[in-house]
């Protein structure tokens, strides 16, 4: 890949209106939205957006400016609220985005909205796919079960944990990197960055499972990591990295180190998942670690617990992540307090892996923009031949990469247009 693409305020400009204004960006998710009123304020795409449940119990998008001059109504992060009021002048929306009031009696003109034209403004597209809401500003946009394509897969296994749903939960890390969005994509599903970063996560591991029956299992891991799952493309420039990595999981892999009293809810959770779709699907769903890039910035890490990752890019050289908890709503104190525990001391900004992630990444972008070196070398599994969005390989090569990079490719040069 051409430097420019992580670097560049021109290539970052086309990006902004080529692909974030024509690709499925993700929104939030529906369990954020518990009661009729709840709601979340997010920047999708540079824009800000409310995120709530209305009334009626409908999940909706709207910008979030005033149609009188234009003020931010909603400042709060999150929250529930029957209306919202401009702080500029006072005009009043309803949680359906209809104007209610303009505080003032006299001055307008009668039935000055009675075509709806100063009610919120909707985003011309919204869809859900399995309770993840995704939002699209061109209302031409291809449907978002087809442009998740072979990512639906992927979301399924994470879903099918629990018989009962996946909720978002309580509490959120956000967190800026002086680096291109890109190489948080890149990062979040490279194997073959593992060993040599996380040195130390291994060390602990080791530490952890000593003089216990899974003591071994650590360098056995390291030995086999490359031959055991693959990275795939997905089609659309998605792609998942499937590991095995002896973490234990919550659902439904137990290990030593994980304590004994939860050996039996651990085992018949998996017990019950191959009831439910056969062995395979089974070890797949419960010992197989996923990390899946939605393109172009949605991050979903299935591996000691679940995070939802959302990056924003803020420049050529700048994101910002928000990452949330994902687990079964049904399971117990015990496994989610071990979930929430795993959320914070690997993925969280001050766990084993994010810190080592982030250091990489920026120390990346710094040599970039100052070395005089035109490409990136991202080829490292490569065959000839094929649609390169849905290849697969080995787990510690680069075909996830260039999945992702040929989508990006694609649009860029008005080829995948993503419309109707």
């Amino acid at each position: 890949m051409n430097r420019a693409a992580y670097k560049s305020r021109e290539v970052f400009e086309r990006e902004k209106k080529l692909i974030f204004e024509k690709c499925w960006l993700y929104l939030g998710h529906g369990t954020e939205l518990k009661k009729k009123g709840d709601f979340a304020s997010r920047r999708v795409g540079g824009r800000d957006i409310i995120f709530i449940r209305d009334r009626n119990d409908q999940v909706a998008a709207f910008y979030n400016s005033c149609t009188h001059r234009g003020a931010k109504i909603c400042r709060e992060h999150n929250g529930n609220a029957r209306t919202f009021a401009c702080p500029y002048h006072g005009w009043v929306f309803n949680s359906e985005g209809k104007l209610v009031s303009q505080n003032a009696s006299s001055g307008y003109v009668e039935n000055l909205n009675a075509d709806g034209h100063l009610d919120l403004l909707p985003v011309p597209r919204l869809e859900h796919y399995r309770d993840f809401y995704f939002l699209n500003y061109n209302q031409k946009a291809i449907s978002l079960h087809d442009y998740l394509a072979g990512a639906r897969d992927a979301i399924d296994a994470i879903c099918d944990q629990t018989e009962d749903k996946q909720i978002i939960l309580a509490g959120e890390h956000s967190y800026s990197v002086r680096a291109n969005y890109k190489f948080m994509a890149e990062n979040s599903y490279d194997g073959y960055h593992l060993l040599p970063v996380h040195a130390s996560f291994f060390d602990h591991l080791r530490d952890q499972y000593a003089g216990t029956s899974a003591a071994h299992v650590v360098d056995e891991t390291i030995a086999s990591y490359n031959t055991r799952g693959a990275v795939r493309g997905l089609g659309m420039g998605h792609a998942v990295l499937d590991s095995y990595v002896p973490t234990g999981r919550p659902v439904a892999q137990w290990l030593p180190s994980m304590g004994a009293a939860l050996k039996p809810e651990i085992e018949a959770k998996y017990a019950r998942l191959v009831e439910r779709f056969g062995k395979e699907r089974a070890d797949y769903i419960a010992e197989t670690q996923k990390n899946l890039v939605i393109f172009p910035n949605l991050v979903i890490n299935d591996i000691l617990s679940t995070t939802v990752r959302y990056v924003e890019p803020e420049g050529p050289d700048m994101m910002r992540i928000t990452a949330w908890a994902l687990g079964p709503n049904d399971e117990s104190p015990a496994l989610r307090a071990m979930r929430l525990d795993n959320f914070v001391s690997f993925l969280g900004p001050a766990g084993f892996g994010s810190p080592d992630d982030i250091e990489m990444l920026e120390i990346c972008q710094t040599a970039l923009e100052h070395t005089p070196i035109e490409w990136n070398e991202i080829s490292k599994g490569m065959a000839p031949g094929g649609d390169r969005r849905t290849i697969a390989g080995a787990p510690d090569d680069e075909i996830q990469m260039q999945a992702y990079w040929t989508q990006w490719d694609l649009i860029m040069r008005g080829i995948e247009t993503l419309e109707t």
